[in-house]
């Protein structure tokens, strides 16, 4: 059991990681599930954090370890290219990730298009941010022409 599944979400989809490496412990899997918290987590959890809305990339313990975008507010930051106004980017992305588990992820990630010269929490979250206002009505307000993602990256 993964530790996302104490906690209410919902599966959106399935992000691409085509890594030589295992990504979850002992299991040959190159997709990562991406949730929506129904729920705000419990401080006292230590895998993940977070709030009704936001989106959790992995599940932590029992899957792949978490990136987590605070919603709306790491739509509103990519929509709006503030990017230098950020006092504190882990305020709206934040890894729980281990060195370990990083270089395995970021192992497949450079064959679907990561460019290791690129903060790989960005590259994700805005990938994903771009995903989800193209294909979830719910975060279209956030469209522009502006905002593309790597299709290879997405099984769906």
């Amino acid at each position: 059991m993964a530790t996302i599944d104490q906690y209410n979400h919902r599966l959106l989809g399935f992000i691409n990681c085509p890594s030589d490496y295992d990504i979850i412990f002992e299991r040959t899997v190159n997709q990562i599930a991406f949730y929506e918290l129904e729920q705000d987590i419990p401080a006292v959890e230590t895998e993940l954090d977070g709030k009704t809305g936001d989106i959790l990339l992995g599940g932590g313990r029992g899957e792949v370890q978490v990136l987590r975008l605070s919603m709306p507010e790491c739509l509103r930051f990519f929509h709006s290219n503030n990017i230098d106004k950020i006092e504190d980017f882990r305020k709206i992305i934040k890894s729980f990730w281990s060195p370990t588990q990083a270089f395995k992820l970021c192992n497949g990630f450079v064959k679907i298009g990561w460019n290791p010269d690129i903060d790989i929490e960005f590259w994700l979250s805005l990938n994903l941010s771009a995903y989800l206002i193209k294909k979830f009505n719910k975060f279209s307000a956030f469209d522009s022409e502006k905002i593309i993602y790597e299709k290879r990256l997405f099984s769906n």
